[in-house]
């Protein structure tokens, strides 16, 4: 019986149980954080890839609970043939440096002055991108598009998923935002404007991962690549300019949001001219 509850409520059950796992995990080890992560001790390493990766091992425990090795086949499959998948991937690549651009651009046009750039960062940038994908993609993409995001028919219920998903993934953050590193805003003062910004720019993040997942049929693969490139662009837009005063990195983030936003309404812009034309 409570199995043919919770198989009804996949979505629910999914977002409990990383919830529990991930800050169960994050909470353990808060204060031995550190702002440079692997300096933190070992245990508390554990502990926080543990919840870093709290999605990704949820998605497949409940996959193989409700539906056995097929459950677990169906989250890896292949969605896109070999070439599909390399366009999609290098377009997905493409956005975070297009996104963190424009939010410099937008930055300084607001006043923002950045500072020197650290130019010697270059070389290391295929590096901070092989990292990167251990320090998110890999760890959430199977949880909320491979799983999360499957349990609705995003024909029908687009805007009620990404809604939906976009809460749950800010929530699954929010230990986080105390700590010393671990999300964007994680430094910064917690305050009802950064929680706030944090939940838009989630939001919006949200909608381009569904749109690139549904125009894919489903492929996680583009997901975790159009993770990996805003978050490894991320890093990069932060180690290039070591000397931003920490006072403006509120303005830098709010702009990074407006940026996001811009991104996402120039794609809805896009499918509206095609779907006129096409009509």
């Amino acid at each position: 019986m409570l199995k043919e509850f919770l198989a009804r409520h996949r979505f629910a059950t999914f977002s409990v149980v990383t919830l529990a796992f991930s800050w169960t995990c994050w909470l353990l080890v808060l204060p031995g954080i550190q702002a440079d992560l692997f300096k933190s001790s070992p245990g508390t390493l554990a502990l926080f890839f543990a919840g870093a990766y709290g999605p990704s091992l949820c998605a497949i425990v409940l996959s193989a609970y409700f539906d056995g090795m097929e459950g677990i086949r169906q989250l890896f499959r292949p969605r896109l043939g070999k070439l599909a998948a390399l366009r999609w991937s290098m377009l997905a690549m493409l956005a975070g440096p297009l996104v963190y651009a424009a939010a410099l651009a937008l930055f300084s046009a607001m006043g923002g002055t950045p500072g020197a750039a650290n130019h010697g960062l270059w070389a290391w940038v295929p590096v901070i991108v092989l990292v990167s994908l251990f320090l998110g993609p890999l760890a959430e993409e199977l949880g909320w598009r491979g799983y999360a995001l499957r349990q609705f028919d995003l024909d029908r219920e687009f805007g009620k998923a990404n809604v939906l998903l976009a809460l749950v993934w800010a929530a699954w953050h929010a230990p986080l935002f105390w700590a010393a590193t671990g999300t964007a805003i994680s430094g910064m003062p917690v305050t009802a404007t950064s929680i706030a910004l944090f939940t838009v720019a989630v939001l919006g993040s949200t909608w381009l991962y569904a749109w690139a997942y549904q125009r894919s049929n489903g492929s996680v693969l583009v997901a975790i690549m159009l993770h990996l490139s805003l978050n490894s662009s991320g890093t990069v837009s932060n180690w290039l300019f070591p000397d931003l005063p920490a006072a403006q990195k509120p303005l830098l983030y709010g702009a990074y949001v407006a940026a996001i936003w811009l991104l996402a309404g120039l794609v809805w812009a896009v499918l509206r001219l095609r779907a006129r034309r096409a009509g």
